[in-house]
């Protein structure tokens, strides 16, 4: 077993300002980061569509920064996702991802039962992973150093190694 990242739930379809929100964000992560990002391949560039979201680590001249690509499909109800990036350089660059998604999510809609008695209710979604939230230091800093705002750490995480 690799090192992963575990991910569900619904995120907004592409005709949802959400959508371009996410988008924005990710192409803002792709732009600070100085770890090279490349398409799901290794190679090329990253796909960041309004329906996915796609890149891995650089496979280009010889480097071998990437694992399993990254991929992300927009507007569609997620049962369970992961990528394993065995702690590669570009490990980071997920993890921040998956915190602006999971700091992006509106979990207090009153549109479900949850939101109107005052409880908070589940989050759309869920980040889960094999590392302790000390261990995502490197995603805290990038998101940090791109959003100015520290991440939450996502519910499904552990403050700790057990």
């Amino acid at each position: 077993m690799g090192y992963t990242h575990y991910w569900k739930g619904h995120l907004p379809s592409s005709s949802s300002s959400d959508t371009s929100t996410l988008t924005t964000d990710i192409s803002k992560l792709l732009t600070t980061t100085t770890i090279k990002i490349s398409g799901p391949s290794g190679t090329g560039q990253p796909k960041i569509t309004d329906t996915q979201i796609a890149f891995n680590g650089s496979a280009e001249d010889g480097e071998d920064e990437g694992h399993e690509p990254f991929i992300l499909d927009i507007g569609e109800d997620i049962s369970f996702a992961f990528c394993k990036t065995a702690r590669k350089g570009y490990d980071a660059v997920v993890g921040a991802v998956l915190l602006s998604n999971n700091n992006n999510d509106d979990d207090d809609d009153d549109d479900d039962d949850g939101g109107k008695d005052g409880k908070k209710e589940r989050k759309r979604f869920e980040v889960f992973s094999d590392g302790s939230w000390e261990e995502w230091g490197d995603a805290r800093e990038l998101y940090l150093k791109t959003f100015e705002c520290e991440a939450e750490m996502p519910e499904g995480m552990t403050p700790s190694w057990r």
